[in-house]
């Protein structure tokens, strides 16, 4: 099941001391080059030489393959920052909702898994720059993406995203909203809607395996603030950890000018201009 509906909840609630719960090892940590030299020199990390990782699975941002190793959208970005800092890489699998308390409570340096840049979890950890946007994907037969003409057919999205409430208030009973996004695509495949909302990343994710299906980004509209400000993802890290914080926004900075970023998404099957962040702001939360 999809844990994409926890992220929009605010966090500022969870305490310093929470557990880390479902918490497993992961593969081996990968060594940097004995050669190497850091963009940035003298980081202080959980462990020494070790960047370690708090992971939930949330395709197509961090899966975890048989052997325990991590990969997707987050884990990829996330390695390629290690590389660049002669850090080896430590991912341990967490549940979703215990990632950002391992980061708050120092037991790991940063998290990953698609989290928000919010007002709220701004409160308890540091948040990098943006590496990308999660737009609104509306995921139809014929590529329709101005909110009016779908508002005139039946609707189905994910519990939990930022643009649910608005929603609601312009389709009233008549949105029908899934715990999950394999129950969306059961019915969007049963015909029980006629177009799903969710995350452009995590659509063109599903579409890939059910063709016919287009993904298209929602065309602005004032009534669904975010598909006027779509929600733009960070990494969490360790608030009291400034150069660690510092280290993560000039790096991505570097991944982004050097096209690294774009390629990563492309490797993914997810748009690359979704990585071509241009501003830098909070969602308030």
């Amino acid at each position: 099941m999809s844990n994409s509906f926890i992220k929009a909840a605010a966090l500022g609630v969870l305490v310093v001391g929470l557990s880390v719960t479902g918490c497993s090892s992961a593969a081996p940590a990968a060594a940097p080059s004995t050669n190497c030299t850091p963009a940035h020199a003298g980081l202080t990390t959980v462990t020494g030489g070790t960047l370690t990782v708090a992971a939930p699975e949330f395709a197509p941002f961090v899966t975890f393959g048989t052997d325990g190793a991590a990969s997707g959208i987050d884990s990829e970005i996330v390695k390629a920052i290690a590389d660049m800092e002669c850090l080896k890489t430590d991912f341990t699998k967490v549940e979703y909702s215990a990632a950002v308390p391992a980061v708050q409570s120092g037991r790991a340096d940063v998290a990953v898994g698609d989290y928000y840049r919010t007002t709220s979890r701004a409160e308890i950890v540091g948040l990098s720059d943006p590496m990308y946007y999660d737009g609104m994907g509306i995921i139809s037969k014929d590529g329709v993406s101005d909110l009016p003409t779908i508002f005139t057919r039946k609707v189905g999205t994910v519990d939990g995203y930022l643009w649910v409430p608005d929603l609601k208030k312009v389709l009233g009973d008549s949105l029908k909203i899934y715990k999950s996004n394999v129950e969306m695509w059961a019915d969007l495949k049963a015909g029980r809607i006629e177009v799903g909302i969710d995350s452009i990343p995590v659509g063109e994710l599903h579409a890939k395996d059910n063709p016919g299906w287009q993904v298209a980004t929602a065309q602005p509209d004032d009534r669904i603030g975010a598909s006027v400000k779509p929600a733009q993802a960070g990494l969490p890290y360790t608030k009291e950890n400034a150069a660690l914080g510092t280290a993560l926004n000039e790096d991505i900075a570097k991944l982004r000018s050097s096209g690294k970023l774009a390629e990563i998404f492309t490797k993914y099957n997810v748009d690359p201009k979704e990585s071509q962040v241009t501003d830098n702001y909070l969602l308030e939360s």
